[in-house]
This record gives structure tokens, C-alpha cells and sequence, in this order.
């Protein structure tokens, strides 16, 4: 075991009771903590003190219930702290504040967010943490919490099922837990309020400390109250029986913004139990990579190596089907389903159930939190702690970003990818750069001690025999990893309270001459720069440093000439690299997978049919194979003429961010262009709702046709009489072939491609036609977008 030492209390919270595994709101005055060691579980209710920073007593100045106004160390903004006996009398003083400002500066005020006199964390358990000094599972391993996993299976009537429906209705509800306890309520024998009843009971009795599912907050959820509330049955789910809760019939939302287009933040809460919602994992988890294709279960279990051989699936349109006909199978299914959330959960769980050991949020928030939220609750629980008054944010201007910069395109090959690791953190550590108005330090600090502690796992991790307490140090240590590295991001957070500008760009200019002293050390040993992009380098190797047994003498060469602390790794080592402008570029790995990075190769919004054609083509390109792209291109141009692409790899999906209530609004205000996803949305008539997915495909004639009135949903395809605009889908295909022709002669790529010529040029000629590598002019690019 690590010894954590002085770094318990400012990492972890200055309370150390362990076990601790919900903490819930049992009154309008106190909170009920539930702890866990081994089997046994407890609960006890503690009193809760809610609070606010002000930054003026006079705007309290005469509210007439019960509260403690104390005037806070140092002069910063919000100079004093205003607690409560009681939730309610809490917000009744909210509302006294806004009122009072009204009054004063002659503006109505609706919410708390309106003003800056007043800074308040909304969620009541948040509060009790930052006030309490105590977090989620301390002393605790990730395998000692009981998860419990939750799927229904709905049955549809028509083509969608419909919850508000009366002849649509749950048929199946599988589950299971960490224990590798699983069941399945089968509405087979049993009438739908048999089921939901029956899932209270489970429920109750399995005991789970959290309640896992896929989508289960988009779905399963939402799907269970509806079908509970017409059966009149309550869903309680809570630690001790208590029903499930919707935020917005709690304080919390008695005030709380409305934030447009936000799904992340789940509506509802379980007393006693923390919700998990495995989509949104797999969310957070491709928010920096952007390598999944979709985020259905089925595709990431795949793609993590989850799914197990005989899996069974099931078409979600033929549900119904398999429920009239082959119940079994449909069985299998739903069984399958929650044992892919169980692994998928406890591969990408832990991390935050590592986080949560030091942040004070519930695991739910987070996971739905961004790392800025994280860093500042730290410093706010110390600040708290230590009874100093907290700044306002500064208010928002430019600064420049990280250094890119491409410095060839064409391919080339083999190519090493080095990172400066932790590049900005060790910055700041070495400049002592912190936030101007962090007077208490607690900011580098905080850096510092989450550094050595990270080296401290990373060095566990090397020396562990043990595959399981290898696997459990390197999460921890990927865990600290996500927050050292957002420190820096959060000096340019605009809605930090220690948010720092001037600091922000003072970080990224050292980060820029670091970067490009190293640049100029490689080019000095004779590597070729390919690419640069904020903290990382590709590049080809000098010819002596190629080999696999070199690379440790080339790192270590690149870090002695390199500043004190900083350190460089090899990050990844490719067989070829295609680079074809900033931030976009293809990898060919060592196991001979293509590895596509930037949104001007392949977007998400792509059809499948492009991006598998982009997929061959540079494929072929590693290759070197120039015919095999004429042959590709030809191929999948006839293919889409006579109609020989299934609906699947020409749908689009997209996502609905907005209500269809919004959209209508900025529509009619000409606020926004309409577009297809919302005009199909409307036109269907379902129950859309924001967060919702929509496949699409385009009909007609007209290679550029208006788009939202020439669309249907993919569901509406008939593969007998297919009605695509195969004339949209080639301008599609010609589109995504044109981005190629940088990597040509020009006089080369029309006998690749011109359709009047190409078949004038023989596979022989073809075969003689390179590529082009073009050295470009140093162009430096700062990412503003900060």
C-alpha cells in the first residue's frame, strides 16, 4: 500500500472515514451516509448545514429566517460564507438575494446565475462534501462496491415503442450484479405491474451500491416510470425503499439554469444508490480519441474485446418479432446485454471511482463533470476549509494555444511519435506558474502532491507481481493523470473562479520554445519533422536510431538536451505515417492496423460507405498499390449508381441537441437553418427528445439538393424499390476522393481519375505512379480556440 501522507488531506479531503459509499438527503436539515465494509452495510444521519458565498451582507440585509453570516480571510470577491439550518430556508434566502439586487439596480432577476453577488454549488450533496471534508469510497477497492446491472426489452405495437402507449410494454427486465448473480423477469408469466413490482423487490433485496445500464438514463429509466406510472406503481429503488427521483422535484432545481442542449446530466437520482450510465463512459472516453464509429453496446463491446463468442444478437427492429416467435432467443439477448454492461462498467469505471475517492461529487457527477468542475472543487473545499474568501472569475479574453505545426505532407515512414510528458504541468511546477489570486497556494500544491503521487503508482505498478494490483495501480495512476493535466486548462477556463489568462499564455509560450528546441535537437541528430501538435512530435528517426534497440539511447539523447524535469517518451512507433494537414493525419502501426486522426479525413457526421471507401484508400496508399485506388474509386461509384449499397453504409445519424420546441422557435425567428434531423423529427411525430439519434438517408435526383426536404428516415427504405439519390451519394464519393489529390501530380491524378481519360492509362502505368512528398514552409499555428 502507498503511503499517502501529507497528502491525505488536500487530495482527499480533510476527513478520513472510509467506506463510504452514498450519501442522500434525508431531510430538509440532515443527510444519511451509508458505508460498506465487506457484506455489511450501514446508515446514520448526520446534520447538513447549507450554504453560499456573498460577496455584500447588505443583500441579506433583513431575511427573516435563521442563518450565519460569517466574513471570510483575505479580500477577495466573495468575502462572506452564509449557511442555513435548512435546505429550503437556503433558497428562500436565494431568492431573497436576487430580490434584493432587483430592487437595488432596478433588474428582475430569475436565477442566481444572472448575478455575481452571490456563489452557490446547487447539488445539497456536493455542499455536504465540500463542507464535511469526506468523499466517496475511500480505503475502499473498486471490486468491493455490489453493482448491479439493469435491461429492459420493450415490445412495440408499431414500429417504435412507445412507453405513453397502452398497447406497447416492457417483456423483458434482465439483471445482474458484480456478484455474477443474474435473472430475468419474464413477462411471459407475468403481467407488467407483476414485473415492475417484482424489479422493487430484487432490487431491495440484491442491496447494489450502484445501478448500472446502457443508456439506462436515455432509456430504461425514463421507459419504467412512464409504464410504472400508468399501472400506478411507484419505482422505489432507494437504499431503503424510497422511490426514484426526478431532479426537477427536488430543491436542487428550484432555481437551476436550464442548460441548452445538455444530456450529460442525469434527471434522476436514486436515494442511497449512484446511477452509472455506461453510454456516457463511452462518451467521456471518446471524447479525446474520436475513434468510435457509434456508441452502441454492441459495436464497444466489440471494440474493447468484450463480447464473448456465442453472443446472441438481435436487430432492435425485430424485438417484437423474436418476442412472438423465439422468446428464448430473445432471452439470451437481454442476458447478453447486461453482462456487456457489467464488463464494459468495470473497464472504464474505475477511474472514477478513483476520482471520486478525492473530489467531493457523487460518482454520477463525477463522470458528467468536466476536469475544470473537478480542480476547482478542490481548491473550493480548501479555501472552505480554511475560512478564505474566494475571487470571481476574470472576465473572458483571447490567449494563444498550443503549438502545431505540419511541416510536410505525403507519406512517409518509419516514423516515432514522442511526447514531453505532462508537458504544461511540468512547466508550471518548474515556473511555479499558479493562478494570480490563488493567495493559499493550494493550486500548485495540489499539482505537485498529485504528481508525486501518480510516480509513486507508476513505480507500484512496475514493481507488482500481481496482474489484478498491476491492472488497479494503473488506474489509479490514469486517474490523476486526467486531472494533472487539466490544470493548465483550467487557468484559461472562463468560468473558473482562480482562472488566470496572462498565466494561460505565459504556459503555452515556454511550451512553444520547449517544443521547438526539440524540434531543431532532431533535426540536428537527421530526423525528418513530420508533424507537431501541442505537447507530442512525429517524426522520421535518424537512420542509426531506427532499430527497436536504439530507441532508449534516442530518448534519453533528446532529454539530456532538454530543460531539468522534463521528460521525453516514445508515445508510438509506425510503419508509415500519411500526413495531410494540421491535426490530420493516418498512422500504420506495427500490427499493421490504420489508425485515421482528424475530422478533415473522417467525421463522425461521414456516411459509412465514405468512410470505409477513405479507410481502403489509404490503405492502398501504405500500400503503395495505385491501381487498387482507381479500382476502389470505379467499384464504389457503380455500386451507388445501381443501387447496391444497403441503407446502412448511406444513412446518416446525427443527434438531436435541441428540444423540437427550440428549433421550431429559431427557425421561425431565422435564427438557425432548418435541417433534416428536425424536420423528420417533426414530421414522425415520435416522442423525439433532446440526446435523441436519427438515421436518414437523401432521396431525389438533384446532386445538391435542400436537404431537409428531401430526406426520409433509414427505417422507411424498401432494399426492392430503393429511392436514394444515387446522384448526391457520387458527389459524396467525389468529395471525399478530391481531399487525395495533394498527395499527386496533378498530371498524374487525372490518369488516375479523370473519367474521360482513365481508362486510356494500363494497371502498368498505374503501378509507376508515386505518391508526392511536399515539404511545406514552416507555418506555425496556435489553436485560439481556448
Amino acid at each position: 500500500m502507498i503511503e499517502l501522507g501529507n497528502a491525505l488531506p488536500l487530495l482527499f479531503g480533510h476527513d478520513p472515514e472510509e467506506g463510504i459509499v452514498s450519501v442522500a438527503i434525508a431531510t430538509d436539515a440532515t443527510m444519511t451516509i451509508t458505508t460498506r465494509a465487506g457484506d455489511n452495510i450501514s446508515s446514520r444521519e448526520v446534520p447538513f448545514y447549507p450554504f453560499f458565498f456573498l460577496s455584500e451582507p447588505r443583500f441579506i440585509d433583513g431575511f427573516q429566517r435563521k442563518f450565519w453570516l460569517k466574513q471570510l480571510d483575505g479580500g477577495h470577491w466573495y468575502r462572506f460564507i452564509c449557511a442555513f439550518s435548512r435546505l429550503g430556508d437556503m433558497w428562500d434566502a436565494v431568492h431573497f438575494v436576487l430580490q434584493t439586487q432587483g430592487r437595488q439596480t432596478g433588474k428582475q432577476l430569475a436565477h442566481y446565475s444572472q448575478t455575481n453577488v452571490i456563489l452557490l454549488r446547487p447539488d445539497p450533496v456536493t455542499q455536504f462534501l465540500l463542507q464535511s471534508g469526506k468523499t466517496f469510497y475511500k480505503g475502499m477497492k473498486f471490486s468491493e462496491l455490489r453493482r448491479l446491472q439493469l435491461d429492459i426489452e420493450t415490445y412495440a405495437s408499431g414500429r417504435f415503442s412507445i412507453a405513453a402507449k397502452p398497447s406497447d410494454r416492457i417483456i423483458l427486465i434482465a439483471l445482474s450484479d458484480s456478484t455474477g448473480w443474474e435473472y430475468t423477469i419474464n413477462g411471459k408469466d407475468r403481467s407488467e405491474p407483476e414485473m415492475i413490482e417484482e424489479l422493487n423487490k430484487i432490487i431491495l433485496e440484491r442491496d447494489p451500491d450502484i445501478i448500472e445500464g446502457h443508456n439506462i438514463i436515455g432509456f430504461d429509466l425514463p421507459y419504467l416510470e412512464q409504464r410504472a406510472q400508468l399501472h400506478r406503481i411507484e419505482l422505489r429503488f432507494g437504499r431503503n425503499g424510497q422511490r426514484l427521483v426526478r431532479e426537477r422535484a427536488t430543491h436542487l432545481n428550484r432555481y437551476s439554469p436550464k442548460i441548452r442542449g445538455d444530456t450529460r446530466i442525469s434527471p434522476y437520482k436514486i436515494p442511497g444508490r449512484e446511477i452509472v450510465d455506461t453510454l456516457l463512459l463511452v462518451q467521456n472516453y471518446d471524447a479525446s480519441k474520436r475513434i468510435l464509429e457509434t456508441y452502441t453496446l454492441k459495436y464497444v463491446a466489440q471494440y474493447f474485446g468484450l463480447s464473448s463468442k456465442d453472443r446472441v444478437y438481435v436487430p432492435g427492429d425485430r424485438i417484437s418479432w423474436y418476442w412472438d416467435h423465439e422468446p428464448e432467443v430473445l432471452v439470451k439477448y437481454a442476458l447478453d446485454d447486461v453482462r456487456e454492461t457489467r464488463v464494459l462498467s468495470e473497464h472504464l469505471t474505475p477511474i472514477y471511482f478513483y476520482l471520486s475517492q478525492m473530489v467531493p461529487l457523487p460518482l454520477s457527477q463525477t463522470i458528467s463533470s468536466g476536469t475544470a468542475t473537478k480542480i476547482e472543487l478542490l481548491m473550493m473545499r480548501e479555501y472552505l476549509r480554511r475560512k478564505h474568501s474566494l475571487p470571481q472569475p476574470e472576465p473572458p479574453k483571447p490567449f494563444p494555444g498550443g503549438y502545431t505545426d505540419t511541416f510536410l505532407t505525403g507519406i512517409v515512414g518509419p516514423v516515432f511519435h514522442v511526447d514531453v510528458e505532462s508537458l504544461y504541468p511540468s512547466i508550471m511546477l518548474a515556473n511555479s506558474i499558479k493562478p494570480s489570486r490563488d493567495d493559499l497556494d493550494v493550486f500548485l500544491a495540489l499539482l505537485d502532491r498529485l504528481t508525486a503521487l501518480r510516480f509513486d503508482y507508476k513505480n507500484a505498478m512496475r514493481k507488482a507481481s500481481n496482474p489484478q494490483l498491476q491492472s488497479a495501480y494503473d488506474t489509479m495512476q490514469s486517474s490523476l493523470k486526467i486531472l494533472i493535466n487539466s490544470f493548465y486548462g483550467y487557468l484559461g477556463y472562463s468560468r473558473g473562479l482562480f482562472n488566470d489568462y496572462d498565466n494561460a499564455a505565459r504556459v503555452t509560450q515556454l511550451g512553444r520554445e520547449l517544443l521547438q528546441k526539440l524540434i531543431a535537437i532532431i533535426s540536428e541528430l537527421g530526423g525528418e519533422v513530420v508533424e507537431v501538435d501541442t505537447d507530442g512530435v512525429y517524426f522520421v528517426p535518424p537512420s542509426s536510431f531506427e532499430r527497436p534497440e536504439h530507441e532508449r539511447d534516442l530518448l534519453e539523447m533528446l532529454s539530456a538536451r532538454l530543460p531539468m524535469g522534463i521528460r521525453i517518451t516514445l508515445d508510438g512507433r509506425y510503419q508509415r505515417m500519411l500526413s495531410y494537414k494540421k491535426k490530420n493525419y493516418a498512422l500504420l502501426d506495427e500490427k499493421d492496423r490504420t489508425i485515421i486522426k482528424g475530422s478533415s479525413l473522417i467525421s463522425r457526421s461521414m456516411e459509412q460507405f465514405l468512410r470505409n471507401y477513405i479507410l481502403q484508400w489509404i490503405e492502398s496508399l501504405f500500400k503503395g498499390d495505385t491501381p487498387a485506388l482507381r479500382r476502389l474509386y470505379i467499384s464504389t461509384r457503380e455500386a451507388l449508381l445501381n443501387h447496391r449499397i444497403d441503407i446502412r453504409a448511406f444513412a446518416r445519424t446525427e443527434v438531436l441537441h435541441d428540444s423540437l420546441e427550440t428549433y421550431q422557435q429559431e427557425v421561425q425567428a431565422k435564427a438557425r437553418q432548418r435541417t433534416a434531423i428536425y424536420e423528420l423529427a417533426l414530421k414522425s411525430g415520435r416522442p423525439y427528445k433532446v440526446g435523441s439519434r436519427i438515421s436518414y438517408y437523401i432521396t431525389g435526383s438533384d446532386p445538391n439538393p435542400r436537404e431537409f426536404e428531401n430526406c426520409k428516415l433509414a427505417e422507411e427504405w424498401v432494399p426492392s424499390s430503393p429511392d436514394e439519390n444515387s446522384a448526391y451519394y457520387v458527389r459524396r464519393l467525389d468529395e471525399a476522393t478530391k481531399k487525395f489529390d495533394v498527395f499527386f501530380e496533378k498530371s498524374d491524378w487525372e490518369k488516375i481519375f479523370n473519367l474521360s481519360t482513365m481508362f486510356e492509362t494500363t494497371e502498368e502505368e498505374l503501378r509507376s505512379i508515386k505518391p508526392v512528398n511536399r515539404s511545406l514552409r514552416s507555418n506555425i499555428v496556435y489553436d485560439d480556440d481556448k
